[in-house]
C-alpha cells in the first residue's frame, strides 16, 4: 500500500509541475510557447488522469486492508542482522488482505461487491482458499491463495464474517488425508 501512496504523490507532483509550466508558458509567451503549452497540457492531463485512477485504487486498497477478514503474510523481507541491531530495521511485508470489498495482493487490487462485480463463491480447502467473482451473467473469474486451514474456532469466525458481510457461505472442503493418497 506504501507503493500506491507513493505513486499518488508522484502523479500529484507531476500534475502540479505541468500546471506550473503551463502557467509560465502563458505568462511569458517566450518563442515557441505554443508548443510548450500543448505538451504541458497533454502531460498535465495524463498526470491528472493517472492521479484519479491511482487514488481510486489506493482508496479501495485501504478499505480492503481496514476491513480484512483474512490476512496472509506470505513473505517478509528483513535487512541484515547488523542493521537490525542498529535500529535500521529494513522490513517489508507483502501482505494479502481479503475482505468483503475485495482482495489486496501487494499493490494489485481485486475488487468485488462494487461496480457490478460480485463475489460468487468462497471455497476453503486444506491448503488453499479460492474465490469466484464476476459480473452476473458473465464468466466467473477465480483466484486461489495458498492458505492453511485454520483451527475450528477461527474457521467458524471466517465463515460467519463472510456470511454476514457478503451473504456468501464459504464451502469447506476436506483436503487429502494420508489414507486418500
Amino acid at each position: 500500500m506504501k507503493k500506491l501512496a507513493l505513486l499518488v504523490w508522484i502523479c500529484l507532483a507531476a500534475a502540479v509541475v505541468c500546471a506550473t509550466l503551463l502557467v509560465v508558458a502563458f505568462a511569458t509567451r517566450f518563442p515557441g510557447w505554443e508548443y510548450c503549452a500543448v505538451f504541458t497540457l497533454m502531460g498535465s492531463t495524463i498526470a491528472a488522469a493517472m492521479l484519479l485512477v491511482t487514488r481510486k485504487k489506493l482508496m479501495a486498497a485501504r478499505a480492503i486492508a481496514e476491513s480484512a477478514i483474512i490476512c496472509i503474510q506470505p513473505a517478509v523481507i528483513r535487512g541484515r542482522a547488523e542493521e537490525e541491531k542498529e535500529g535500521k530495521e529494513l522490513c517489508e511485508n507483502f501482505g494479502i488482505y481479503v475482505s468483503c470489498f475485495g482482495i489486496l495482493l501487494g499493490t494489485k487490487v481485486i475488487e468485488f461487491n462494487r461496480n457490478g462485480i460480485w463475489l460468487k463463491n468462497v471455497d476453503i480447502g486444506h491448503d488453499h482458499i479460492s474465490f469466484g467473482y464476476g459480473a452476473p451473467g458473465e464468466e466467473t473469474h477465480s483466484i486461489r491463495l495458498l492458505y492453511s486451514k485454520p483451527c475450528e474456532d477461527e474457521l467458524a469466525g471466517i465463515i460467519e464474517d463472510f456470511r454476514k458481510e457478503t451473504g456468501i457461505v464459504p464451502v469447506v472442503t476436506a483436503g487429502l488425508t494420508e489414507n486418500n493418497r
